[in-house]
């Protein structure tokens, strides 16, 4: 019986011939290949599968965003996007910024504004409209580097909508870490307006492109005329502030600027709870009801003090955005060989506007060394306006200089 075994485990002559016949062909084949390709290197299985391998996709996407450059150049005016042949639509984040652009028309609340551009016939940017914002993709960034345009791809993993107080429409929050900054203009790799990166309540966000374009319209057709102001700034109701108020929702008065239109009005501590009747969730809230009124134009606010609610109505005057109407701001006090030292700022004041702040000593205004508080106030009356006098202070040990706008 175990011979029989013995048998049926050997392996037959046939089969051996035939492994031999393979084994001696791979020999020969491989021996004839560096006969003939001496300065090849020895090929292995795997380099063989990368070569079969597709090329990577961010290589793909990459010529993608090459391509796209002709398409969006036209678009692109600095760091502003076209949307006729002789304007575009921009953030801007300062007044001198604002100062500079040319404006058409200019949200305070939003700082959206649309400019006045040099005249190029362009198509205007089509609007993108995804079926589903979370689903993961690449969107292509904008990005202006002295005059130099830079288009680079962003991998968004989801963008989720959420009621912003700044816009009629919801906006697209951004995942942390996208690398995105405000004010970039952002497309699909087919050239679709996605939006433009805005702020909202200290986090980043897509305001999409068919909101922006509507936005930018609507800022073409306001009424010209100036902007008002409350006089008021507010800040969020922490928990401990809601403890000592009584109150868990509204903004809490933190400044009341002196003989503005809130003065008689309103005091520190207040808490307002809604305006027209808007809710007053955060200081945003606050801003975009506020700050886009027009002079003259009045606002009811709910007050909350000392437990007891009751209305107010507060009318605005002129902001502060034109130079003929700001006034130096600051409440100084004598220094004696010394100058004057700053007591306090008022918000968008011509010091506010020159950086200073209370503490800080002026120690020369113009000419005038060691200043009083009323050579100073004189230097800046005595200024034409659009000129600016030079400041000379200290603060916190450190000298510094900037200059007082008119």
């Amino acid at each position: 019986m175990n011979n029989d075994l013995g048998r049926r485990r050997r392996v037959s002559r046939e089969t051996r011939l035939l492994l031999a016949t393979a084994l001696l062909s791979v020999i020969a084949l491989w021996t004839l290949a560096r006969i003939r390709f001496p300065d090849q290197p020895a090929v292995t299985v795997q380099p063989l599968l990368t070569q079969l391998a597709p090329r990577p996709a961010y290589d793909s996407l990459a010529s993608e965003i090459a391509q796209l450059r002709p398409r969006l150049e036209p678009l692109l005016v600095g760091g502003a996007l076209r949307i006729s042949d002789d304007a575009a639509v921009a953030l801007l984040h300062d007044d001198k910024a604002r100062e500079q652009a040319g404006i058409v028309g200019f949200d305070p609340a939003s700082r959206l504004a649309v400019i006045r551009a040099p005249f190029l016939p362009a198509p205007p940017p089509v609007p993108w409209n995804p079926r589903d914002p979370q689903d993961p993709r690449y969107l292509v960034a904008s990005d202006v580097s002295s005059g130099a345009l830079s288009l680079r791809p962003v991998f968004v993993g989801s963008l989720t909508a959420t009621r912003s107080p700044l816009w009629p429409q919801p906006v697209w929050v951004l995942p942390a870490g996208t690398g995105l900054a405000t004010g970039s203009f952002v497309f699909t790799t087919d050239a679709l307006l996605a939006g433009v990166v805005v702020e909202d309540e200290q986090q980043l966000a897509i305001l999409p492109g068919a909101v922006l374009l509507a936005e930018a319209q609507r800022l073409v057709e306001r009424p010209p005329g100036g902007f008002g102001d409350l006089g008021v700034e507010v800040r969020a109701l922490t928990p401990t502030i809601s403890k000592a108020t009584g109150t868990s929702s509204g903004v809490i008065v933190a400044h009341v600027v002196p003989k503005g239109p809130a003065s008689d009005a309103l005091v520190v501590g207040d808490v307002l709870e809604a305006a027209d009747g808007m809710l007053l969730e955060t200081p945003l809230h606050w801003k975009a009801q506020a700050s886009r009124l027009q002079p003259g134009e009045a606002v009811t606010v709910r007050v909350r003090r000392g437990g007891k609610v009751h209305d107010v109505t507060l009318v605005a005057t002129p902001a502060h955005g034109d130079h003929s109407t700001l006034t130096l701001g600051l409440e100084l006090r004598s220094m004696s060989g010394v100058g004057s030292a700053i007591t306090q700022v008022e918000p968008g004041s011509i010091g506010d506007r020159a950086g200073l702040q209370a503490g800080d000593v002026i120690t020369l205004a113009g000419s005038a060394k060691a200043p009083s508080p009323a050579a100073i106030t004189g230097a800046i009356e005595r200024a034409s306006a659009g000129d600016a006098v030079l400041v000379a202070f200290v603060r916190d040990g450190t000298h510094a200089v900037t200059a007082l706008e008119k």
